[in-house]
C-alpha cells in the first residue's frame, strides 16, 4: 500500500473519532454551576473623584511682559493700571493724562530706536541720541550783516576783534563755503558729540580759509514714547577760528534747549528744537542773545525694491534777536539788533541706503528782508554704527 493512501485512511478514522466523542457529550447531563465564596456585605466606600483640570486664566493665556519700574503688566496697558481715576474729556486733559502715563506707566512693549523718519531734517537737532558721524558741507551767499550780536562775526566795524571794513570798496556781503565733521557716541537716552569746521569765505574782495569754531554738546531724552519724544540738550561753542578772519566769533557761547519729536503716522514725522543762545565774554556793545528755532516735516517719498529709502524734508528756521548790535553795510553805523527776526524757509530730499548710511542735500532761502544769507545750501552724508 503507497504511503498516500496510508495517510488517507488515517486522517477519516480520527474524523469519525471526533464526531462520535461531540454526540456523547450532547446527550449527557447539563454541567453543574459551582457556587462562588460568599462575599461581606459590608459597603465599601468609591475613592473621591479626581479633580477636573482648571481651564487656562488669562494670565497664563498672556503671560505679563517684564517691565522695570512700571505697573504695567501688559502690552499696551500703559492707560488703565497706572491711572484708574484719570477720565478728561478736554483736550489739555488727555494731553496731561498722556505726558503722566508716557511718565510713569510706559508700554513694556514699545521698542525705542531710532527710525529714518524721525531724523531727516537738515537744520533741525534729531530728538534722538545715537551712535553716529557727519560730514556737512554748506554753501552760503549775500550774508550782509554778518557781525550782528555777534553770532556768525565777531565785531567788524575797526573796532573789534572781527574783520576790519575795506575803505577802498563798498560792503557788498559775505559768501562762504564750510565743511563740517560731526561725531557723535550715545548710550540709551544720552549722547554727547563734538563738531569741528573749516570755512573759506570772500568778503569785500578779500578771500579768507581756515579752521573755524569748535562745538561740543550733549543731550538727554527726557521723554520717549512711540507718538512723541522730548529732550534736553546743551552746546558750547569753542573759540578756535580767527576772528580777524572772520572764521569764528572769538568768545564762548552757550545754547542750552529743547528738542521735540511727534509721529503723525507710519509715514511723516515732526521735529522741532528751541533754543537760546547766549554769549560769553563777547563785546560788550555787539554780543547779545538770541532765540533760535527750527521745524520740520519729515515725509516718506517711496520706496524702492532694493529698499532704498526716499525721505522728502521741509523746513521752517527762525533767529529772535533779544540783544546786541550790528554795523550797517551801507553806511558802517551802529545799528540795535534786538527786535528784529530773520526766518528762513526751504526743503530738501534724503536717500537712506539703510539703516547705516544715508545721503541728502537741501535749499534754504530767506523769506524776510534781512537774514543770515539770501540763500543756503547744504549737502549732508551720514554713517551710524
Amino acid at each position: 500500500m503507497s504511503h498516500s493512501i496510508r495517510w488517507t485512511l488515517y486522517g477519516a478514522l480520527a474524523a469519525c473519532c471526533a464526531v462520535a466523542s461531540a454526540t456523547v457529550r450532547a446527550d449527557g447531563p447539563p454541567p453543574m454551576l459551582v457556587p462562588l465564596p460568599p462575599v461581606d456585605a459590608e459597603e465599601i466606600p468609591a475613592p473621591p473623584p479626581a479633580p477636573l483640570p482648571r481651564p487656562e486664566s488669562p494670565d497664563e493665556l498672556y503671560p505679563a511682559v517684564e517691565s522695570t519700574g512700571s505697573t504695567c503688566e501688559m502690552c499696551g496697558q500703559g492707560s488703565t493700571s497706572c491711572c484708574e481715576a484719570c477720565r478728561n474729556t478736554t483736550r489739555l486733559g488727555r494731553l496731561l493724562r498722556g505726558i503722566h502715563r508716557g511718565l510713569c506707566c510706559p508700554d513694556p512693549c514699545y521698542n525705542p530706536k531710532w527710525t529714518p523718519l524721525a531724523d531727516a531734517a537738515f537744520f533741525t537737532t534729531a530728538v534722538r541720541p545715537t551712535n553716529q558721524q557727519r560730514f556737512r558741507w554748506d554753501f552760503a551767499e549775500d550774508l550782509n550783516q554778518p557781525d550782528r550780536a555777534e553770532f556768525f562775526w565777531a565785531r567788524a566795524d575797526g573796532n573789534g576783534a572781527g574783520p576790519n571794513p575795506n575803505p577802498q570798496i563798498a560792503f557788498r556781503g559775505v559768501d562762504y563755503d564750510e565743511l563740517t565733521h560731526y561725531v557723535e557716541a550715545a548710550q540709551g537716552a544720552v549722547g554727547v558729540w563734538f563738531e569741528y569746521s573749516y570755512r573759506s569765505l570772500d568778503a569785500d574782495g578779500r578771500h579768507f580759509a581756515g579752521f573755524g569754531d569748535m562745538t561740543t554738546g550733549a543731550k538727554t531724552l527726557l521723554f520717549d514714547t512711540e507718538l512723541m519724544q522730548f529732550a534736553f540738550q546743551m552746546k558750547t561753542f569753542i573759540p578756535q577760528g580767527s576772528p580777524g578772519k572772520g572764521l569764528g566769533t572769538g568768545h564762548v557761547s552757550l545754547e542750552p534747549g529743547f528738542v521735540w519729536g511727534l509721529r503723525l503716522s507710519d509715514r511723516a514725522f515732526m521735529q522741532a528744537e528751541l533754543n537760546e543762545w547766549i554769549p560769553l565774554g563777547g563785546n560788550d556793545v555787539y554780543a547779545g542773545a538770541l532765540l533760535r528755532y527750527n521745524v520740520a516735516l519729515n515725509r516718506e517719498l517711496f520706496r524702492l525694491p532694493s529698499g532704498v529709502l526716499i525721505m522728502g524734508v521741509g523746513e521752517l528756521n527762525g533767529w529772535r534777536f533779544q540783544d546786541g548790535m550790528f554795523t550797517d553795510p551801507t553806511l558802517g553805523a551802529l545799528r540795535p539788533a534786538s527786535g528784529d527776526t530773520y526766518l528762513n524757509t526751504g526743503g530738501g530730499v534724503r536717500m537712506y541706503f539703510c539703516d547705516r548710511a544715508d545721503f541728502g542735500v537741501s535749499g534754504s532761502f530767506a523769506i524776510t528782508d534781512e537774514a543770515w544769507a539770501q540763500s543756503t545750501v547744504r549737502t549732508e552724508i551720514r554713517f551710524r554704527y
